[in-house]
């Protein structure tokens, strides 16, 4: 073979951003940035990690700058304000180097392989402009709480749906080709990033084989609340944009909340339990949406930051 010949080399792996949103995230900051540095790669490759620290008033600046001494990926971007978790992610694309970008809270932490399967479902159909994994809750130190029993349901409803009808969330990877102007009349950044890329032509893809775990409530009341913001930034996205998020539609809870009682019939208590939680938290959410509420910026769950 001549030095010239590169018929067997192996195609170049394709460069990835990863932005990592932190808003006193100190609890779960360096476990969710070393899973992204530790990622295997064989189809892309992490190149750079920008972590957003937004207003925090703990440790979590100083956990990220120490970070970033022990990698040249890392670099830390502080916003002094906090003006909503959407304005962050909006300035992480604006940073980034690479077509390929990967947006991902600080309490969410990703399976050695994950980034590289939603790249590769993003290389193999150029029409796909964002890809989300299966989210599945952490298992935490300690009593199991009935919140975190009905956060493990609801994330099982949320998978049989996004079989469906893909529902990104947690962690995203998106294609900036596909984005142009990311809205921010919401403050629910995936919901922002699936719109605009819709509205570009691109084609939402679910990857239930990329998993992520997040840190989810663990109080009913924590719980109760997360429910309520979301359906109000669903709601307002629906008003500003026509853009339906795909848990938004009841027809599409219903189909998965029965697949979730046939087929695992000792959950029905607490799926009925959750159903009652969500209406509930749907009719108050409501209620804050026809009061103008947007629900841009909101107070994280004090129980999801309890250490593990």
């Amino acid at each position: 073979m001549s030095l010239g010949d590169t018929t067997n080399s192996p195609a170049p792996l394709v460069p990835v951003s990863v932005g990592v949103m932190a808003h006193n995230e100190e609890t779960h900051v360096e476990s969710a940035v070393r899973a992204i540095m530790e990622q295997n790669q064989r189809v892309v490759a992490v190149d750079e990690i920008i972590v957003i620290v937004s207003e925090s008033t703990d440790a979590t600046e100083d956990i990220c700058t120490k970070l970033a001494e022990t990698d040249s990926r890392i670099r830390v971007v502080v916003e002094p304000t906090r003006r909503g978790k959407i304005f962050s992610v909006i300035n992480f694309l604006s940073l980034a180097a690479h077509d390929f970008c990967v947006v991902v809270s600080a309490d969410v932490f990703a399976a050695p392989d994950c980034i590289d399967r939603l790249g590769a479902a993003l290389l193999s159909d150029p029409r796909v402009g964002m890809a989300g994994p299966q989210v599945r809750p952490r298992d935490g130190a300690g009593r199991v709480t009935v919140a975190a029993r009905l956060a493990r349901i609801l994330w099982e409803i949320h998978h049989e749906l996004a079989l469906r009808n893909p529902k990104l969330g947690e962690l995203v990877m998106v294609r900036k080709q596909y984005l142009g102007d990311v809205p921010s009349v919401s403050g629910c950044d995936e919901v922002m990033l699936e719109a605009a890329v819709v509205d570009h032509g691109g084609r939402l893809a679910y990857v239930p084989d990329a998993i992520v775990e997040n840190e989810s409530p663990r109080s009913l009341r924590d719980l109760f609340n997360v429910r309520r913001r979301i359906h109000v930034q669903h709601l307002v996205t629906k008003r500003e944009l026509g853009y339906d998020a795909s848990s938004l539609r009841v027809s599409h809870g219903v189909q998965s909340f029965f697949h979730e009682v046939v087929h695992h019939p000792r959950r029905a208590p607490g799926a009925c339990a959750l159903v009652a939680l969500e209406a509930s938290a749907r009719a108050l959410a409501r209620l804050q949406y026809l009061a103008g509420d947007s629900q841009v910026t909101w107070k994280p769950s004090g129980s999801s930051r309890a250490t593990s």
